[in-house]
């Protein structure tokens, strides 16, 4: 189970919206998105997350060597792989701004275009009220 983040209607949505992504997003996909958000970040931002991932992941092998966006976004799609859910979790504080530079990265609304921008309730609502597929 995921924590609610408190803040304003839009950014629960980018946060509700990132946690789709990474619920839905393949592999490479994640890796790409988030090595794109974690270049977003300050140097601090990105000491912080490497520090969060390297006290979640117990083989030393497997914890990032590096603050560099590449390392990280590899590190964060392996955990999300290997435990879907921990990801977000593990960003803790950082949930906010990772899912306000995913939602808006061109990168990401093209990986997932289906009115990614617009949120997900498209994908409740159109499925019910379309009927039959053929």
């Amino acid at each position: 189970m995921v924590r609610k983040h408190r803040g304003s209607a839009d950014t629960q949505a980018a946060v509700d919206r990132y946690e789709y992504v990474l619920a839905a997003g393949q592999p490479d996909q994640l890796y790409r998105v988030h090595a794109e958000a974690f270049a977003a970040l300050s140097d601090e931002q990105r000491a912080d997350l490497r520090s969060r991932l390297s006290g979640e992941i117990a083989v030393q092998a497997d914890r990032p060597i590096d603050d560099r966006p590449e390392t990280l976004a590899r590190v964060s799609t392996d955990l999300e792989t290997a435990r879907p859910g921990n990801l977000a979790r593990v960003l803790g504080p950082l949930v906010p701004v990772v899912a306000a530079l995913v939602m808006s990265s061109p990168l990401a609304i093209a990986l997932f275009p289906y009115d990614y921008a617009a949120g997900t309730e498209q994908w409740a609502t159109g499925a019910e009220e379309d009927g039959e597929l053929f």
